[in-house]
């Protein structure tokens, strides 16, 4: 354990009485041969490249330990900055049960990532549960993490002077001398990990309510990894989300249930095929001949399944399956040529393989290729489950009993519908004629995730280049004339340039010049007809 002293021996002794087969190690020197886990417990964390050149020297000098990262609870860096530590495990402000739990995941080979930059405290609960000594204790940390922020906003000014820099460094040096006293004389609290005392009521008292970043990995197993990215995706798509990105209209004109429903019905049955081709032994030209199968065969399973396979309605004047007749009316082979490849997604998680993000290649397991991978997901079910609402809303045209069933109220209307069809071909035929030729000029694919339950969009720069080629005459010529702009803009920018300091010459120094002569003629002609009057 790298901790401060009093803080480590805190932390060890509660550690190690919860769980004897845990030998907790607090100085290098005492260390025979290669410790099992690094447990790298840090008070503040503001300098990430500091803290990453340390973590770099300790795996230099232990290679194969895992690095465990403790943080506070108030940290200024995001988790995005922290997931760049290059650790296997980064946890905020655990209490001990958590705290050992983690050690144990890591030490069989797994990883642990929980982050939250806002925690949410119960002031009551924690005052119910440790008393008014607790509660003086919290108020005053509370006070001098306020007063240590203040002096490091004002530190942080280039204008102040070397005096006064050196007394508000000074008193930062105090304010944490106090801090690691209170702590000493008190234990460690919140700041770092939660009382060690245990009640019945612990369960209740969680100083943080959910973590904005959650990712625990037992094993780096195909399995493992599918079920830490499908229970991530699958809370995102719990809830009712609303849109924000102007665009999935067919989606959003199914009703509440359908359309939640084909959601989570695209996700079950993507996941059916990963379990699918995990377990065979497919060379890779199999593989690829297995993916291109797949999409038609997954949209057909999707609107099967996704509503109840007995349900019928009468169509002149016969009980038809709503099922069979979906799959029967619909065109299950359209292509989205902004949907990248299945195989984008699927190939990493079955055979392991690196992920290329920021220009850096990084392990399955990393928590930032974990993240990315979720978003591929959910980009692919949102375009998916459009191209399926929009086959829906074709039959909902031919067969109008179908509208009540899938469609929202307003669009049981005829004129509505139609209308709302209309609006989503247009909105298809310029986003195919325009934007799309704009998008692969530069190098840009758009994809829609979630955030804060909204579906939002997000642009994310890749090479594609080859996309660029196949485009027929009228897309080029749009590429074209960007291209063209981009070229002519710097000259046209010169001449204007030019023509304007040419305009702002002749009015200053030829018209104005000759308006002031001639000015001062007439002026000194009327002061010669004074004085002679």
């Amino acid at each position: 354990m790298i901790a401060p002293s009093l803080l480590g021996e805190s932390l060890a002794l509660q550690l190690t009485s919860q769980d004897n087969n845990l030998e907790i190690i607090l100085d290098k020197k005492d260390i025979n041969g290669l410790p099992k886990l690094i447990l790298f417990c840090l008070e503040e964390v503001e300098l990430s490249r500091s803290i990453r050149l340390e973590i770099l020297k300790l795996k230099e000098r232990w290679d194969q330990s895992p690095i465990l990262i403790v943080i506070p609870k108030n940290i200024k860096l995001s988790s995005a900055d922290l997931m760049t530590f290059c650790s296997e495990g980064i946890i905020q402000d655990p209490n001990v049960e958590l705290l050992r739990e983690t050690i144990n995941i890591l030490l069989g080979g797994g990883r642990v990532f929980k982050i939250n930059n806002e925690t949410n405290y119960n002031a009551d609960s924690i005052h119910n549960s440790y008393g008014l000594g607790h509660w003086l204790l919290t108020t005053g940390l509370s006070q001098i993490n306020k007063d240590l922020y203040t002096i490091d906003q004002m530190i942080c000014k280039k204008t102040i002077n070397t005096f006064y820099l050196l007394i508000l460094i000074g008193r930062r040096r105090e304010l944490l001398t106090a801090k690691r006293l209170i702590i000493w004389l008190w234990g460690p609290l919140e700041v770092l990990i939660e009382s060690p005392i245990n009640t019945s009521s612990d369960k209740n008292i969680n100083l943080i309510n959910k973590y904005s970043t959650d990712i625990t990995i037992k094993n780096t197993s195909t399995a493992e990894l599918w079920k830490v990215i499908n229970e991530r995706v699958k809370d995102r798509l719990k809830d009712d989300l609303s849109n924000s990105t102007d665009e999935l209209a067919a989606l959003y004109s199914l009703n509440k249930s359908k359309r939640r429903n084909l959601l989570q019905t695209l996700l079950q049955e993507f996941s059916i095929i990963i379990k699918k081709l995990d377990h065979k032994n497919n060379c890779e030209k199999e593989f690829e001949e297995i993916l291109e199968s797949i999409t038609p065969e997954l949209r057909a399973n999707t609107l099967r399944n996704f509503i109840d396979s007995y349900d019928r309605l009468v169509k002149d004047g016969n009980e038809v399956f709503i099922s069979d007749h979906l799959v029967h009316n619909a065109e299950l082979g359209i292509v989205d040529d902004e949907l990248p490849s299945i195989a984008f997604i699927i190939n990493p998680i079955l055979n392991n393989k690196p992920i290329l993000i920021d220009g850096e290649y990084l392990s399955i397991e990393d928590p930032r290729s974990i993240i990315q991978l979720e978003t591929f997901i959910l980009n692919w079910i949102f375009r998916t489950a459009e191209i399926v609402s929009e086959e829906i809303i074709s039959s909902c045209s031919e067969w109008p009993e179908l509208r009540k069933y899938f469609l929202s109220k307003e669009l049981v209307s005829t004129r509505e519908l139609e209308r709302k069809r209309n609006h989503i071909n247009t909105n298809n035929q310029l986003q195919n004629l325009f934007k799309k030729p704009v998008r692969l000029y530069e190098s840009k694919r758009l994809y829609y995730t979630v955030k804060n339950n909204k579906i939002e969009k997000i642009m994310i720069h890749e090479p594609r280049d080859d996309e660029l080629k196949k485009l027929d005459w009228v897309q080029r010529q749009i590429a074209f004339t960007i291209e063209l702009r981009d070229a002519l803009a710097p000259q046209i920018q010169a001449i204007i340039q030019y023509l304007g300091d040419l305009i702002v010459l002749i009015l200053t120094k030829v018209i104005g010049r000759s308006i002031g002569l001639i000015g001062r003629g007439i002026a000194q002609g009327m002061g010669r007809n004074l004085s002679k009057g």
